[in-house]
């Protein structure tokens, strides 16, 4: 799955981003946005220079109330709630100290597909 990330998906990404106008180059670099990627029961930050980095913790999150969803999803581990109840909670905490984050948040589950 890491080769995989790294090589194949990464490939495909840039160049799914750039057909569709999100990649852009600043001084000969190219930039994407930061986001989160779930495969296989893992999870992976993607960031702007399409570096990928997976998680020591078992949850994840990113943008401008990262940090503050953070904090949220720690305290909240171990507490047996179910993941929509922590996301809610990130979500929550991340919306009261960030400016840049507010309501109504989506929630997009995806079936398993075949394999």
């Amino acid at each position: 799955m890491d080769r995989f990330m790294t090589t194949v998906f990464v490939d495909r990404l840039r160049k799914c981003l750039k057909d569709g106008g999100w990649a852009r180059k600043d001084s000969e670099q190219e930039q994407a946005g930061t986001f989160l990627v779930g495969v296989h029961g893992r999870l992976f930050t993607v960031y702007g220079d399409y570096q990928i980095a997976e998680p020591a913790d078992d949850y994840a999150a990113v943008g401008c109330g990262g940090e503050f969803a953070l904090g949220a999803l720690h305290a909240t581990e171990g507490l047996e709630l179910k993941p929509r109840r922590r996301l809610t909670l990130a979500l929550a905490a991340a919306g009261h100290h960030s400016a840049g984050v507010s309501e109504p948040f989506g929630y997009v589950t995806a079936r398993k597909g075949p394999a």
